[in-house]
C-alpha cells in the first residue's frame, strides 16, 4: 500500500489524460493496426529513454560523435527532422505533449522512492492505460 501512496498522482493523471486523448484521436480517423502497434512500440521507447540512466546516454552520444563524419550526419539528420516537425506542427504537437507529460511524470517519480526500472514500469503502464483507455471509450460511446 506504501507503494500507491507514494505515487504522483497529479502527473500520473495528465501522463493518462494526454494518453487517452491520443487514443481517442487515434480511434477517431480509424487509424489502421500498424499505426496502434508504432503508438505502443514509440511509448515503450520513450518510457525507456526517460527513465535511462543519462550516464550511459551521454557516453553513447560522446563515443558517435568524435567522428567529423557522424557528427555531421547527426546534425544534417536533426535539420531534417526539425523541418518535418515544424512542417507537420499539427501532428507533432502530439508528440511533444506526449513526451512533455511523461517527462513531467518522470521527474516526479524521480523525487520519490523508487527505482529505474520501477519508474519505467510506471511510465509505461500508465501511457498504455490512458492509450488503451481512449481506444476503448471511443467505441464504447
Amino acid at each position: 500500500m506504501l507503494f500507491f501512496k507514494n505515487l504522483p498522482r497529479l502527473s500520473l493523471l495528465l501522463l493518462a489524460l494526454t494518453y487517452f486523448n491520443f487514443g481517442w484521436r487515434l480511434a477517431t480517423t480509424q487509424s489502421p493496426l500498424w499505426v496502434w502497434v508504432l503508438s505502443v512500440i514509440l511509448t515503450f521507447l520513450m518510457a525507456e529513454a526517460l527513465a535511462a540512466p543519462w550516464s550511459i546516454i551521454r557516453t553513447f552520444s560522446v563515443r558517435w560523435l568524435k567522428s567529423d563524419y557522424r557528427t555531421f550526419f547527426t546534425v544534417m539528420s536533426g535539420a531534417f527532422f526539425l523541418v518535418v516537425f515544424l512542417s507537420w506542427l499539427h501532428i507533432s504537437a502530439y508528440g511533444l505533449a506526449l513526451f512533455v507529460s511523461a517527462a513531467m511524470a518522470r521527474l516526479d517519480l524521480q523525487t520519490g522512492p523508487f527505482r529505474p526500472w520501477q519508474d519505467f514500469l510506471i511510465l509505461f503502464v500508465v501511457a498504455t492505460l490512458g492509450l488503451s483507455l481512449g481506444w476503448g471509450l471511443y467505441f464504447i460511446f
